[in-house]
């Protein structure tokens, strides 16, 4: 799912960099080496990310960042995204209900 920004603090990249840097470039799941700033771009499977351990973009508590490969941090979020649109597309019904009941 896309990033919303609005929902991360203003100083989200530098807080991410740390995080990474901590890790030494190396997913925290998997031990991948991923591409450090800089690096020439192959693929996306080689780029380091930042995950919520508790999908919270506003808890940026030490305990609930991870560096994850781009690839674990996809599977780690599956879950948690399945979950979301299944709630989007109930939510979405429900109005539509609603709606054609005040019709």
């Amino acid at each position: 799912m896309p990033m919303v920004r609005e929902l991360y603090p203003k100083d989200w990249k530098e807080i991410a960099r740390k995080v990474k840097e901590a890790a030494g470039w190396k997913c925290q799941n998997c031990g991948k080496q991923c591409r450090r700033p800089g690096e020439p771009f192959d693929t996306h499977r080689n780029t380091l990310t930042v995950a919520h351990m508790n999908h919270r973009p506003e808890d940026i508590s030490p305990g609930n960042l991870k560096a994850l490969c781009a690839p674990c941090h996809l599977r780690y979020d599956a879950a948690h995204h399945a979950e979301t649109r299944r709630r989007k597309r109930e939510e979405n019904e429900k109005d539509k209900i609603r709606r054609q009941k005040e019709e």
